[in-house]
């Protein structure tokens, strides 16, 4: 499912960030597993599932923080029900966009009327994504969009 998004190759590392660790995160292990790659994760509160595949966890206190991780780190940042909860959308959007490595993207998966999907679209536009893509038919009962950071473009440096 979710996995028809990513582009991993060997030592490929994710960040998922999440309000409610699920099947998905196990999912993405499964996957990356052949390719030897490491998924962190930054815990907003919520209702989470044990895992024992991981490589970081970033316990995350409000949703007036940042998500956890280490500039320049990840290929992809799975966001997952949290943008919509955040008190501040944009600047927790920044704050990923530095996370990433370039030519790397993020994914936002809400479920259907969480949040306005033009509304994230002009959010992930203001804040440099570029290549902003929407599905609706990927995850039943859920939307899922797509940006990505382009080398040397905006802040992409």
């Amino acid at each position: 499912m979710i996995t028809s998004l990513l582009h991993p190759t060997p030592y490929t590392k994710i960040m998922v960030v999440t309000s409610h660790l699920d099947a998905m995160a196990e999912e993405l292990g499964d996957f990356l597993t052949s390719y030897e790659g490491l998924i962190d994760f930054s815990l907003f509160p919520g209702d989470h599932q044990s895992l024992s595949t991981f490589h970081k966890i970033f316990t995350i206190k409000d949703y007036k923080s940042p998500a956890g991780g280490i500039p320049r780190d990840y290929a992809a940042v799975i966001v997952q029900d949290v943008l919509h909860l955040h008190e501040s959308p944009q600047k927790f959007l920044q704050l990923i966009y530095r996370t990433l490595l370039n030519a790397s993207e993020i994914i936002i998966i809400q479920k259907n009327g969480s949040m306005g999907v033009a509304e994230v679209e002009a959010l992930l536009d203001q804040v440099e994504f570029r290549a902003i893509n929407t599905m609706t038919d990927l995850i039943e009962g859920h939307e899922i969009i797509v940006g990505k950071k382009m080398h040397m473009w905006g802040n992409g440096l």
